[in-house]
């Protein structure tokens, strides 16, 4: 098997070499060994943990977590030192489980935390460290009680992608291995607490503490902890939403096509990889639109929920993108930080066929044509042809979370999909999530399967290794260059550019979106109240940010309230920085900018109040010198 990759890259490297470089050929060795994880000190080749249990006490006020970790491994080559991956842990104690004292150290932290070496013996099979984490610990982000939607209580959550978890536990944080784990976590009685766990409490005790139990095992950036003033919300037996109560009832109107999006997945890839499917609403602080924490979403709360409770709410293709990864990422893992497109790539494919099976045909459409047309874009701009590799060895883990492994590796599964045909490509991602679930995966496995699964001639004709292993887009890629969606929509603006007639009955939220970025802004300033009401735009709970930077630019009235009423929620971060921006274009504009900064400040995430306090300071500085 081995041999046949290599030869199969050498045939592509001849015929595409002279055109594009190559990033290094597929590294030969076994199929079933995890190659080297080079962002982690631990060395799961000799001891491999296999369950973790966990006592974790909350502390808000000092923003730390007091932790007591034990991890059971085996100790596969009879080594005498275990290592462990920490970032900024104050270790206080270990022993083993003879209840004996273990000699440690524990390196000086860097760009990837420290080691946490421990002398271990022959017959140790288990490690308890006692712990407390930083105030920075990387993996945990403390939000106040005004940066929680309700504003008022304090509101925890931990992102450990991709090298966070050891900021929290100490442990072997390489994606490449996987553990089971129990927890007990101790959290102040106003809160509830929740893990990736099937077990998952639906309200709060007068205790303040919680038991999880997660017995599928997962990598260890997949161990999450959230602590919130939180309800819980069931669409059937297995699908929910937890949410600050000020968010429940939108929740539970805009997310209740969560069963029906779990059926279409299931129709598409087979069954569901894990007991549960629910989501939790994060604050809106929270640092990026989702992530796909095993029976736990932890998901923006704009992403999902607009608040606008129209007639049919739309399925949203963040919801899709995170349920897919519950077979692509979840169940099954890359093994290292340089095949992220394996996560996000095969999880992007999926996200389309997902609203696909769900009757939105037109939308999976115009997603194909969109991310083709802005990565076409990205691959003439970028000044690095390196970064269009899918398969790379990348610098920083965290750097490969960009446009190449999301959008080319999209289209690479759509271009298998039409060269290959849909019922083999579908039969090869079942089979591969199936004979992989639970387990690691690679590029050099993904190669193996599909050529096992296609055959050796179709590996060539869909010029699979150029795709993996090559800079740029290779030629024979199929993803539409038209969309009937974008074309109706770029219709009805010509339209009504030319007519002042607009009638928006029956269209959706998409199209109404789509409709205001389309829309020149001299058509929208002579026209901005009849477009709002026949859109019903300024009335929306989270009107489309287009309608709000137009307002402010054309200076109307009632979009200037929803500006103001986006902006005292506090986020989304995405959308703070554009409206500022189109506030302080007028002196006028920047009043209101300085006014509504000063009484939303303590909402937004720290990063983001640094960014807009340091945009209004270049303003003042640029009007001083004028």
């Amino acid at each position: 098997m081995q041999r046949r990759i290599l030869l199969s890259f050498l045939a592509v490297f001849f015929l595409f070499g002279a055109r594009q470089r190559v990033v290094r050929p597929p590294e030969t060795a076994p199929l079933d060994q995890a190659l080297h994880d080079r962002f982690s000190f631990s060395e799961p080749l000799k001891i491999a943990a296999r369950h973790v249990s966990l006592d974790l006490t909350v502390d808000f006020p000092s923003q730390t977590i007091r932790g007591i970790a034990t991890l059971g491994f085996d100790n596969l080559a009879a080594a005498s030192t275990l290592i462990l991956d920490t970032e900024q842990l104050s270790i206080s104690r270990v022993t083993l489980d003879d209840g004996s004292n273990a000699p440690w150290s524990k390196g000086g932290d860097g760009i990837f935390g420290a080691p946490l070496a421990i002398a271990i013996k022959p017959a140790t099979r288990a490690v308890t460290i006692e712990y407390t984490t930083s105030p920075f610990a990387s993996g945990l982000n403390w939000n106040s009680a005004a940066q929680s939607y309700g504003r008022q209580q304090p509101y925890l959550y931990s992102l450990n992608e991709p090298t966070s978890a050891r900021s929290w536990i100490p442990i072997q944080d390489t994606p490449a291995l996987r553990v089971t784990y129990d927890a007990t976590v101790h959290v102040p009685a106003s809160h509830l607490a929740l893990m990736t766990a099937g077990n998952n409490p639906r309200s709060r005790n007068a205790t303040g503490v919680y038991r999880f139990d997660m017995t599928q095992p997962i990598p260890s950036y997949l161990i999450s902890l959230a602590a919130g003033r939180l309800e819980y919300h069931a669409f059937d037996e297995r699908t929910g939403v937890y949410a600050e109560p000020e968010l429940m009832t939108a929740a539970a109107w805009d997310l209740q096509y969560m069963p029906a999006m779990l059926a279409a997945a299931e129709r598409i890839l087979g069954p569901f990889p894990f007991p549960r499917h629910d989501v939790l609403l994060m604050p809106p602080t929270f640092v990026v639109g989702g992530m796909e924490h095993p029976m736990l979403n932890f998901i923006n709360p704009f992403s999902a929920v607009s608040g606008n409770h129209l007639p049919d709410p739309e399925p949203r293709s963040l919801l899709a993108h995170e349920l897919a990864h519950s077979w692509a990422g979840d169940a099954t893992t890359l093994s290292t930080w340089d095949d992220i497109w394996l996560n996000e790539g095969i999880t992007s494919y999926l996200t389309l066929r997902i609203l696909e099976e769900m009757g939105l045909g037109e939308r999976a459409e115009y997603g194909y044509f969109v991310d083709r047309l802005n990565y076409e874009s990205y691959v003439h701009g970028t000044s690095n042809p390196h970064n269009t590799i899918l398969h790379d060895r990348i610098e920083f883990p965290w750097n490969g979370f960009g446009a190449t492994p999301y959008s080319k590796g999209e289209l690479f599964l759509r271009t298998l999909e039409d060269r290959l045909g849909r019922a083999t490509l579908d039969a090869f991602l079942r089979d591969y999530f199936t004979r992989r679930a639970f387990h690691w995966t690679d590029d050099r496995n993904f190669v193996a399967g599909l050529r096992d699964a296609a055959g050796q001639n179709a590996i060539i004709d869909a010029q699979v290794m150029e795709w993996i292993y090559f800079s740029g887009l290779p030629s024979n890629i199929t993803a539409p260059t038209s969309s009937a969606l974008y074309t109706r929509v770029l219709n009805r603006v010509n339209a009504y550019t030319a007519t002042s007639n607009l009638n928006a009955q029956g269209w959706t939220e998409t199209e109404t979106d789509l409709f205001i970025q389309l829309l020149p802004f001299a058509t929208f300033r002579l026209r901005a109240a009849q477009v709002d009401a026949a859109l019903g735009l300024s009335f929306r709970e989270t009107p489309p940010l287009a309608f709000l930077t137009k307002s402010i630019s054309a200076d109307y009235g009632p979009g200037y309230a929803a500006v103001e009423r986006v902006l005292m929620h506090g986020g989304p971060n995405s959308w703070i920085a554009p409206i500022y921006n189109a506030l302080i274009a007028t002196p006028a504009g920047r009043a209101r900018a300085i006014d509504l900064f000063a009484r939303t400040r303590d909402r937004y995430h720290p990063n983001v109040a640094r960014q807009i306090e340091q945009l209004l300071a270049q303003t003042q500085s640029n009007a001083n010198a004028a």
